[in-house]
């Protein structure tokens, strides 16, 4: 279930607040193996059930200005049950388990003003700080039957960077020629329960130009995109909680992309 409540106090602005309940079953590799190493399914493992809390607020400046703004903000916070995490890993198969509650609570900003000139500047941010608060125990490496390390409640929940922000800066007339320029930030990002390595934190680039045209029913659109500008290195994914300690995978380097799109209107 999922309720909500909205609030107009102007006829640009909008507050509101809203209150759900989830869950999250286990997948079938989370359910493939048992940790006493017998035939079947995990059938076991319980799904996570989350209580879910949000509000925030969304504006714009009138319509008619030169220059237009908007934006919204948010605040969340989500206590869930029953966390599906790593049990054991051995002979390349891993159990799976669930180990108490968690907190994930955190904001979203987001903004875009297009100013005179077809000029438009886009950011947006996410702060997110998400642990665990009941202790559980855990295997440090592989092979591991039992699970034999505790891991502390408080600690951060893997795979989640704790703040991300990008920001985009472009000229984007409705035809002709058009372009951009953006950079992204994402913090560190732990790879295990025991919070003991993490990818590093990094900022990338990218830069696109594009022309587009309108012929008859027609918009055309050409973009020849860059990304990873300055060609960095960086871990791009992370395999959370894997067993050898291989947990980083690289990000691609300087990548090319060139696109073409286009819709066609009828008229009736």
């Amino acid at each position: 279930p999922v309720a909500g409540v909205l609030y107009a106090p102007t006829d640009n602005l909008r507050l509101y607040a809203t209150a759900g309940k989830g869950f999250e079953t286990p997948t079938l590799n989370e359910t493939a193996y048992r940790a006493d190493g017998s035939a079947g399914l995990n059938l076991g493992l319980k799904p996570s059930r989350s209580n879910n809390l949000e509000a925030g607020a969304k504006w714009r400046t009138p319509a008619g200005a030169s220059t237009r703004l908007e934006g919204s903000a948010a605040v969340f916070h989500t206590a869930t049950r029953d966390e599906i995490v790593s049990q054991t890993n051995l002979g390349g198969r891993s159990t799976f388990q669930n180990a108490g509650a968690t907190r994930r609570r955190g904001l979203e900003l987001a903004s875009s003003l297009a100013l005179p000139g077809d000029w438009l500047l886009q950011l947006s941010y996410t702060w997110l700080d998400a642990r665990y608060r009941d202790a559980f125990l855990t295997c440090a490496a592989t092979p591991c039957a039992t699970p034999n390390v505790a891991v502390p409640a408080g600690n951060r929940i893997p795979g989640i960077a704790r703040s991300a922000l990008a920001l985009e800066a472009g000229w984007r007339p409705a035809r002709g020629w058009r372009g951009g320029v953006e950079a992204r930030h994402l913090g560190s990002v732990f790879v295990n329960d025991l919070n003991s390595d993490a990818a590093a934190s990094f900022v990338v680039a990218a830069a696109h130009v594009g022309y587009a045209v309108e012929v008859g029913g027609w918009k055309m659109l050409g973009t020849l995109r860059l990304d990873n500008l300055f060609n960095k290195k960086f871990a791009g994914s992370v395999i959370v909680n894997e067993g050898n300690g291989r947990y980083f995978e690289p990000a691609a380097g300087r990548t090319w992309l060139l696109s073409l799109t286009g819709s066609y209107a009828f008229r009736q």
